[in-house]
């Protein structure tokens, strides 16, 4: 009786200091850039064998950089409902707004949010109610505030479509009106960023007392450290688990230590497992579907010509009889392995619902719209100088046979509906002439083409010219 009297009363003692109720350490487990990838691919990644590195870390918070939705056919023909059903097995805390949280429309984003156990968080996005701009989460008797941030790429990252109602403030002024509500509520702020690097580094360097910002966008693994700020990313597609250890000193932070683990060579949760089964099962036959054949590895670039990129752009214009065919890049989401092509890879390339859309530009507006940016193409030969600022990167454009583009002609063009509404900064789209919607999915198309073109190599034409 006396040694419970006694350690009842060193309980009771060490609650009365605190040290019971903040312990020493919270543990952080983050994820980001998601992307659907519920499954593994290429032998990594996965959610159910995300989901047992999870458990193993024994976290006291669960946080996502944004960017759940949108990269595979599991999740993207539900409209992201599998990854929202795991993320609340997992007992998310929050999730950033990524960019493309709007991709399955503006209807399945209320739907997905209100099926969130877990608030969506963004200080810099309004205009709905399913985000909110901080959340105030309690760990071990400590008050944690957590601040949303969404890139300001945004308007040209994600369908204009689907920002209507939408209104993005500058990251900036949004800090400047969140964070002295946040700070009266909490012991100490963290910021979920999804945000390019740079734009990491701006809220570091203008919000000090900012300790820790968890990020997402980039799709790198990485930390930063900008004076006493620690920056911290998990990469992409369930690749990487981040695991974050802040010590305290009473409710404050006093040290942070981070390290990334490699979602590879771990065996699939079985609750997790169960829950991706049904929906494995829904998508699986026309997922493996088999319609051609890669001769090599194809993969998308910037940097130089991809065979790739040549295959969608060359798909387009076949599809459409057009001139000229013009594809971003950025649509491009991965690559094809050598071997069986599926249209699960197609998918997989090409997840966004994205239709075919022919119309009329003329030589000059063409001109601008090649300026800005490399573009998958056909019909053309393009010379780039990626050194140049955009809106200077053209050196030349051709025909396929060497035939000039002239300014004050008009010329036929198939691309997608994404980059007709502007996306990607190519205003010039939206005030092309003669604009028709086929309504047909890009991925459709592209898979309709390799069908009547089986045989897929690696083997690239000249059309692309870019200088480093």
């Amino acid at each position: 009786m006396r040694r419970l009297l006694l350690a009842t009363f060193i309980i009771l003692c060490l609650a009365a200091t605190g040290v019971a109720q903040t312990g020493d350490r919270i543990v952080i487990v983050h994820t980001g850039d998601i992307h659907g990838q519920i499954l593994p691919k290429d032998g990594a990644g996965g959610m159910a064998e995300l989901a047992t590195i999870l458990k193993r870390s024994a976290p006291d918070l669960v946080l996502d950089a944004g960017d759940m939705f949108t990269g595979t056919m599991l999740s993207d023909e539900p409209q992201g409902k599998p990854t929202i059903e795991i993320m609340n097995r997992l007992h998310y805390a929050v999730a950033a707004l990524g960019n493309h949280e709007f991709d399955y429309g503006v209807d399945a984003f209320r739907a997905r949010a209100k099926e969130a156990q877990f608030p969506i968080l963004s200080a810099n996005v309004q205009g709905m109610d399913e985000i909110k701009p901080y959340a105030i989460l309690s760990v071990r008797g400590v008050r944690i505030g957590v601040i949303g941030l969404t890139t300001e790429e945004l308007t040209t990252t994600a369908h204009p479509k689907n920002l209507k109602n939408i209104k993005l403030t500058t990251l900036v002024n949004a800090m400047e009106t969140t964070l002295p509500v946040v700070r009266r509520q909490s012991d100490f702020i963290i910021v979920m960023a999804h945000l390019t690097q740079d734009e990491q580094i701006r809220i570091a360097k203008s919000f000090p007392e900012v300790k820790l910002i968890i990020a997402g966008h980039p799709h790198q693994v990485r930390t930063t450290v900008v004076g006493g700020t620690t920056i911290v990313e998990a990469g992409s597609s369930s690749r990487f688990v981040g695991r974050l250890v802040i010590r305290l000193d009473g409710k404050v932070p006093e040290s942070i230590t981070e390290e990334a683990i490699p979602v590879r060579d771990v065996a699939p949760d079985p609750e997790i497992q169960a829950v991706i089964e049904p929906y494995r099962n829904a998508v699986g036959t026309r997922s493996a579907e088999k319609i051609g054949e890669a001769t090599a590895d194809l993969s998308r670039s910037e940097s130089e010509e991809s065979a790739l990129n040549n295959l969608i752009a060359d798909a387009l214009r076949a599809a459409t009889g057009t001139q000229i065919a013009i594809h971003n890049v950025g649509g491009i989401r991965a690559g094809i392995s050598r071997g069986p092509i599926t249209f699960g890879s197609i998918f997989d390339v090409l997840p966004f619902s994205n239709s075919v859309v022919t119309l009329k530009l003329t030589g000059a507006q063409l001109k601008r719209v090649l300026s800005r940016r490399v573009l998958a193409v056909s019909g053309i030969r393009v010379g780039w100088d990626i050194t140049r600022p955009s809106g200077a990167r053209l050196v030349w454009v051709t025909f396929s046979d060497g035939t000039p583009i002239e300014d004050d002609q008009t010329y036929s063009i198939a691309t997608n509906d994404f980059v007709q509404a502007g996306g990607d900064g190519l205003l010039e789209f939206t005030q092309a002439a003669d604009v028709a919607d086929s309504e047909r999915l890009l991925r459709e198309t592209v898979a309709g083409y390799v069908r009547q073109n089986p045989v897929i190599s690696a083997k690239t034409d000249g059309r692309v010219v870019i200088n480093k």
